[in-house]
């Protein structure tokens, strides 16, 4: 399976409203999240921000950053809890957002293009683990997908 996600360039470097953040990660995911319905929803998007898992939006509008962790969390949360989630993109971001979010889109890419591949050496632990189990869970769900369509 070849998955992409974009990288910080790629992301939209202007405010977005809700429903254009929702296209944006949506068509972001849709290769992980055959037959599961949108990948986020407004809903989400809102209890991610109450959960103080990203700032609020400025003035109704989102920015390249919220459209980063948006997609890290929408990815992990296969796998992990919210308070994990917290956990691992506080690693992620340690140094800064941009190169954590780059480096999760590079190990997870190569992850689900090889599950067994050995971890990346940019990645902290718990972060390349947990990259590790959403990788395999996708792989699980494509096969499953493919299964039965």
């Amino acid at each position: 399976m070849h998955f992409t996600l974009p990288r910080w360039e790629a992301l939209p470097d202007l405010a977005l409203y809700m429903d254009q953040v929702l296209l944006v990660l949506n068509t972001a995911l849709g290769p992980v999240t055959v037959g599961e319905g949108p990948a986020v929803t407004a809903s989400m998007v809102n209890n991610y921000v109450k959960l103080k898992l990203t700032a609020p939006a400025e003035k109704k509008k989102y920015d390249r950053a919220h459209l980063a962790k948006f997609l890290m969390i929408c990815l992990l949360k296969k796998v992990l809890s919210m308070q994990e989630i917290a956990a691992i993109l506080a690693l992620l971001e340690a140094d800064s957002l941009a190169a954590g979010y780059d480096g999760f889109a590079g190990e997870l890419e190569r992850l689900v293009e090889n599950p067994e591949a050995p971890a990346g050496a940019d990645c902290p632990a718990a972060a390349a683990a947990a990259l590790r189990a959403v990788a395999c869970k996708i792989t699980v769900e494509r096969l499953l997908h493919e299964k039965n369509p």
